[in-house]
């Protein structure tokens, strides 16, 4: 009886304290003051609503009322610019006086600083959200000016992703060309030097329409980490909403999303640092009243650092298994759950003494038997549930959720735990030929129910054999065949290959498809888990070789392989300690025998180490685009430094790999270069090759159209060695072809020859500059002159040689 009195006090105590009191009745506050608030953007902009937030706390409470007009300057171009000036113009002249302004973003500040003494002489002004910290700081020195410094949390949230993500070694920035998005990559750039060991990749939304940008989010490397900045304007000028954006970001990428800015929070965005942009409104909107009552501006300080704030989803913090304790203590967590303490805290002490009441009636009527019958029942009913949810969990960890056999990671402890050195067994890995053509063409469900088709047939196999079938990757397969050393011709691989090649029922018609094998015996040396990537890198040899067919891993592959670990240390060396240097191969005008321009080679400084051995790896590697970077700026100084010692230059062309199209800032970097050591843009050209020319790629055809803005002629490097046709010459944007040695080889003899003629009159009619590489003889040199050809480029004249040398080579 005590207890259930207690409790009752309890209870009456919370319902008493939970009544929620009417609150007092404030006077509304009367208008003292009138001032304009000019945005830069719209009322969709991220931040505006922040924004409008932090200044109705200050402003309405202190009696200042606040219009708003809206400059939509992600949307404008110079004409939308003179509408808005007139605008804005009329509005002053015709409304009621206004008393102060506001300042939100950029472009507001840079049209107030222009137009300052014409439309608001005298007036005071508060600006915020400011980009650019020279405009802001120099902003702070005009009379009647003062205001915020948005500064920018980008790299303390890049910090914070690779604390997080330690593995992933890629680094994407999405931006636009807003004052924001400007800023960003500007940061996101100077980071490279500190993070060497990262790949830095920016991709410009205003470069891409939607679908392109979509394409390439989805294609997004598996080991990169997305920075979502400001990007809400694509290549079309279409302007997107954050939450329009956000949603397209969240559905297209699937890698782990960071974000350096408010917005977003809750949708998918796992985290980011940013400034709180309400607080700084508010303190804005304290500043403006502070100057309105009386306060000089001139003794008000510019505030250069906002507060940051950390924000991060709980959910997605707990779907990459990350660990809460390197997020900062006062981290604001969205989606967190709230907890049972947290819920029901306050009522546990009267619900305790009311169960205590509760059980003391219980006992004293005698029924404490049927009480422990039950509980047992449900104790027995829960670890059964408990039993069967933990029996799932773990064939969810074991097996592929779409196929219901081994993932990845069971094969591979399988093999490691089961198999020993001295045991016989074979491991071969399956890829599906042109399975993200199927994916396009059939869409993910029906590419999932070939997968599945695929795999109860190979499935019979394994089951008759003992093998072990695992899911490797998305349309790989790993089969362990156990007490067996596969061969070429073994009845294991042609059973297989029945299978992958048999006719694939679809409705009324049927799919053929192939798949590239590659496969490792145990040897009695190799460790298991090396037997996986023995077999895995027999695989691509595969698919180098043609597909549709196996490669067992042997010696020399072995040996290769070996190789191309030695050759990508002394290519890290060389990266790290200044290790390549530039041959230059003289390029002869073939009328007048005189230097018209060079070829510049890039060689390592390493001994031993050819480019036919380095340029392969470091294309696998995905390390080209750094030796792209090398060869342009050691070419550029090399041109610099001959004009500083007074010699005549000749245009030198560098050239230009096909996986360099990742490299989104290469054109800028290229820009910079010629900038900062003052070389015309018509010295330095650009050869690529025939292949990225015909692939008619969105990104290409910008990159390409980006050279010929500067001023940088292109060149097509190898001619002649794979397209057939070539209409195609009619419409690509090339200045120059080159004709590869091949063609000199087989057509530049008696009965031939009238084909290269016909070559250079064509290119010559299709107004194109001709160079014929790999001329070795004399006659060659004095037939291809008859012909017409422009330039001769081989060992007859010179091969590639240092720069000291080719400066002042002549011919004899």
């Amino acid at each position: 009886m005590p207890s259930l009195i207690f409790a009752a006090v309890l209870f009456l105590r919370f319902i008493v304290l939970g009544i929620e009191k009417p609150k007092a009745i404030q006077a509304p506050v009367e208008v003292s003051h009138r001032v304009l608030f000019i945005s830069s953007y719209n009322p969709l902009y991220f931040t505006y609503e922040s924004q409008v937030r932090g200044l109705e706390k200050s402003l309405y409470p202190r009696g200042i009322e606040y219009d708003v007009v809206y400059m939509y300057a992600d949307e404008r171009g110079q004409a939308g610019f003179d509408m808005f000036y007139n605008f804005l113009k009329a509005k002053l002249k015709d409304q009621k006086k206004y008393e102060a302004i506001l300042l939100g973003d950029d472009d507001a500040l840079k049209f107030a600083i222009d137009h300052q003494n014409e439309m608001f002489p005298k007036m005071p002004m508060v600006y915020f959200g400011i980009n650019d910290y020279e405009l802001a700081r120099k902003a702070s020195e005009r009379p009647n000016m003062i205001g915020f410094y948005e500064n920018d949390y980008l790299e303390e949230t890049i910090n914070l992703a690779m604390q997080l993500f330690p593995k992933r070694k890629t680094l994407v920035a999405l931006h636009d060309q807003s004052s924001a998005g400007l800023s960003d990559i500007e940061i996101f750039w100077s980071l490279r030097e500190k993070y060497k060991e990262y790949a830095f990749v920016d991709l410009d939304a205003t470069l891409f329409s939607q679908n392109d940008l979509i394409l390439l989010l989805e294609s997004l490397p598996n080991d990169s980490i997305l920075f979502y900045m400001t990007c809400y304007s694509d290549k079309s000028r279409n302007v997107y909403s954050m939450l329009s954006r956000t949603s397209t970001v969240v559905r297209s990428a699937s890698v782990p999303i960071f974000r350096n800015y408010v917005g977003g929070e809750g949708m998918g965005i796992l985290g980011g640092v940013h400034i709180d942009v309400e607080e700084q409104c508010e303190k804005a909107g304290e500043i403006l009243a502070e100057i309105l009552n009386g306060s000089k501006i001139e003794s008000i300080p510019f505030v250069e650092q906002i507060p940051s704030r950390t924000t991060f989803d709980y959910n997605l913090m707990k779907h990459y298994n990350l660990d809460f304790s390197i997020l900062p203590s006062d981290t604001v967590l969205y989606n967190r759950p709230v907890t049972f303490w947290e819920q029901y805290g306050k009522f546990l002490p009267a619900v305790g003494m009311l169960i205590l009441a509760m059980l003391l009636f219980l006992i004293s009527s005698n029924i404490s038997r049927k009480i422990a019958t039950e509980l047992a029942r449900s104790l027995q009913e829960s670890r059964n549930r408990l039993i069967q949810r933990e029996e799932e969990l773990q064939h969810q960890a074991k097996y592929d959720e779409v196929l219901d056999i081994y993932n990845r990671r069971t094969i591979t402890e399988w093999l490691h735990n089961t198999m020993g050195k001295g045991d016989v067994y074979s491991v071969i890995i399956i890829d599906i030929d042109n399975f993200k053509m199927l994916n396009e063409n059939y869409g993910h469900s029906l590419a999932d129910s070939i997968l599945q088709y695929l795999v109860a047939m190979i499935r019979g196999l394994a089951e008759n054999g003992g093998w072990k079938l695992a899911r490797f990757g998305g349309d790989e397969f790993l089969i362990v065949i156990p007490n067996e050393r596969i061969s070429m011709d073994c009845e294991s691989i042609k059973a297989l290959f029945d299978v992958l090649r048999s006719p694939i029922p679809l409705g009324d018609e049927t799919l053929a498809i192939t798949a590239s094998m590659g496969a490792s015996c145990s040897d009695e040396i190799t460790a298991p888990d090396q037997h996986i990537i023995n077999a895995e890198g027999a695989m691509y040899e595969a698919k180098v070789r043609g597909k549709n067919g196996l490669v067992i891993y042997d010696d020399d592959m072995k040996k290769k392989a070996q190789e191309e670990i030695v050759i990508k240390e002394k290519l890290q060396h060389a990266f790290d300690n200044d290790g390549f240097f530039m041959l230059y191969q003289p390029q002869i005008d073939a009328q007048t025998k005189k230097v018209s321009g060079y070829e510049a080679l890039v060689r390592m400084k390493e001994p031993g180490i050819y480019p036919g051995q380095f340029i392969p790896v470091a294309e696998r590697s995905g390390w080209i685009w750094r030796i792209g970077r090398i060869t342009t700026e050691l070419v550029i100084k090399q041109l610099a430094a001959w004009r500083d010692e007074g010699k005549e230059l000749h245009p030198v062309s560098v050239n230009y790999s096909s996986n360099q199209l990742n490299d989104h800032g290469y054109v800028g970097f290229v820009e910079d270069l010629l900038k900062k050591y003052d070389i015309p843009p018509n010295l330095l050209e650009i050869e690529i090759t025939e292949g990225l020319f015909l692939e008619k790629s969105a990104l290409a055809d910008e990159i390409f159209r980006r050279f010929k803005d500067l001023g940088i002629r292109l060149l097509m490097d190898d001619f002649g060695t794979g397209y057939s046709s070539l209409g195609y010459l009619t419409y690509i944007p090339v200045d120059v072809i080159k004709l590869d040695k091949s063609l000199v080889d087989t057509y530049l003899v008696d009965g031939k020859d009238s084909f290269i003629k016909n070559i250079i009159h064509l290119m010559h009619d299709l107004d194109k500059e001709m160079i014929i590489e790999g001329v070795e003889e004399e006659w060659q040199f004095n037939r291809l002159r008859e012909f017409g050809a422009d330039t001769i480029q081989g060992y007859f004249f010179s091969k590639p040689i240092p720069a000291d040398e080719a400066i002042v080579f002549q011919t004899k």
